[in-house]
């Protein structure tokens, strides 16, 4: 029995309802959900009573108390969606961390990457062998901090967006992990820090980690433009059904 469109966005504002805010999440809940209530229906149960039977089944109670008393809703409480999405979040974190460390390695078994990123070492050396010690430590912070820049656009486009994608919330993470990483080594290093270090050390570090935090930005920037062009382009499909 196929359900109508008033009962697909019944059961869509269910689980908005439950904070399944993840709209890629809630798009795999919303279809398993409308297949099993089709199958129920068939057998002979109302739709309120197939909607019941499946909130339990996903170990969600049909009690909350109140102050006031006890309310007795599919709405009331919905824990088990909340242990649901926990564990895809940590599923497709896995998933994005594997592709992340896969693009890097990629990215090193390129010869032509390789030769680029000798060349970057080389004129970075250049540089500091002909400029003063503020010029090179300033040229080398910008590149440092480049990435986050793209960072912050790609964060406001993702925030502007009503339905939140946990997809492209993973691939984003990994694009800018790098960053706060190398950035500890950074600070480590710092004379003024915790640790004792000299001015030239910290130089040193800056010149090695201001290249490589480009190079793993850009594996974690085309991982990212991957997975948006793939969810933009579902979403889209989505709508226009």
């Amino acid at each position: 029995m196929k359900l109508t469109q008033e009962q697909i966005q019944y059961i869509d504002d269910y689980l908005k309802h439950h904070k399944v805010k993840y709209r890629d999440i809630r798009i795999e809940l919303l279809d398993h959900i409308m297949s099993n209530v089709e199958d129920k229906m068939t057998q002979g149960l109302s739709f309120d009573d197939a909607m019941i039977d499946i909130h339990k089944n996903f170990g969600n109670s049909m009690k909350m108390f109140w102050n006031t008393g006890v309310e007795y809703s599919i709405f009331a409480n919905g824990n088990g969606f909340k242990d649901l999405v926990q564990t895809k979040r940590e599923q497709i974190n896995k998933k994005y961390r594997n592709l992340y460390f896969k693009e890097i390695k990629s990215f090193f078994k390129s010869f032509r990457n390789i030769i680029a990123l000798a060349l970057i070492f080389y004129l970075d050396y250049v540089l500091f062998e002909n400029v003063a010690y503020r010029l090179f430590k300033r040229i080398n912070m910008i590149v440092f901090l480049t990435p986050i820049i793209f960072f912050l656009i790609y964060s406001i486009r993702n925030f502007r967006v009503n339905n939140k994608s946990v997809h492209l919330e993973y691939a984003l993470l990994y694009y800018v992990s790098p960053f706060f990483i190398l950035n500890m080594l950074l600070q480590i290093s710092n004379p003024n820090g915790i640790f004792e270090s000299s001015k030239e050390f910290q130089i040193v570090v800056l010149a090695i980690i201001a290249p490589l935090n480009l190079v793993f930005s850009y594996c974690g920037l085309q991982l990212y433009k991957r997975t948006h062009k793939k969810y933009t382009r579902i979403f889209k499909q989505l709508q226009s059904l």
